[in-house]
This record gives structure tokens, C-alpha cells and sequence, in this order.
């Protein structure tokens, strides 16, 4: 059996396992903080930035500009953000956080930072290398055709 179509020996089977159980544990742990982890992605993204642009919030989050609305929905209700109205002047809705939005991001930080020493501790001090070879793929990945266009590739020959 081929590598890539063999989860033991896999690099991109690892790396998806290691990415729905992060995600699975660090959604299980918010939820006592009454959050998912892309909701304190964006509210920790909002502390940091202030009044960065929807569509800015997405791509730092990675989801697309529609789920980010839906996350930005949820967080208004919750009444952890505040939208500012569109202006003929401005075409962006600038968003920040409010005071309660501030303690629930306190109050979920501590859960995020664990997981965060727990991928650091297992890392140890291979973590800048493991963390730039990450980074890299990822940007070759973005930078790489989909396996669609390569596929229409002519043969050569």
C-alpha cells in the first residue's frame, strides 16, 4: 500500500488526526466557557485588533467569509462583540469587543493556553522547526495547483 494512502505512514493522515482531536478537545473544554474555538479565535483575533474587517477576521481564521458572519452572529447575540454600523464612507463594519466579551476571552484563555504547553511541551525544543516545516506546507500548499488541475495537466510524451 502506497504512503499517502496508508494512516499509519501518512504525514497528511497525522496531521488531520492531530487537527480534529486538537479541535474536538480544545470545543469540549470551551464549552464550560460557553464558546467554540473558532468563536475564541476571533475573539482573541478582535483583542489584538480592534475593528479589523470581517473579511480580514476570516482569512486570519481560516473559514470561509459566510461561516465568519455566522460566528460573528453568534458572538453579537451573545452580546460579546459589538458591530458598528456600515457609513456611506466606510464599506466595512468594524467589530470589537465588549467588557463581557473580555472576561468570557479571560476566562477561556487558561483552557487554550494548556493546550497550547501541551503541543509545545511534546514538541520541546524541536517547536520552532516543527512550527516553521508547518508554515512552509502551508504555504506551498496554497501556492500548489489542486489536484483537479493537475489532473488536466496533458500527459507528456
Amino acid at each position: 500500500m502506497p504512503s499517502h494512502a496508508d494512516p499509519e505512514k501518512s504525514l497528511g493522515f497525522a496531521l488531520k488526526k492531530l487537527q480534529q482531536t486538537l479541535r474536538s478537545r480544545m470545543d469540549a473544554a470551551l464549552t464550560q466557557a460557553g464558546l467554540t474555538t473558532p468563536q475564541y479565535l476571533v475573539l482573541a483575533l478582535l483583542e489584538d485588533h480592534p475593528g479589523i474587517s470581517n473579511s480580514e477576521l476570516a482569512r486570519r481564521s481560516a473559514v470561509a467569509a459566510p461561516t465568519m458572519l455566522k460566528i460573528l452572529d453568534a458572538l453579537a447575540k451573545a452580546g460579546y462583540i459589538e458591530r458598528a454600523d456600515r457609513t456611506p464612507q466606510l464599506r466595512t463594519r468594524g467589530t470589537t469587543l465588549t467588557d463581557s466579551g473580555r472576561g468570557r476571552l479571560a476566562l477561556a484563555s487558561a483552557t487554550v493556553e494548556r493546550f497550547e504547553n501541551l503541543l509545545r511541551d511534546a514538541a520541546g525544543a524541536d517547536e520552532p522547526v516543527i512550527s516553521a516545516w508547518l508554515r512552509t506546507c502551508t504555504d506551498l500548499l496554497v501556492g500548489a495547483p489542486a489536484a483537479s488541475d493537475a489532473d488536466a495537466a496533458p500527459a507528456s510524451g
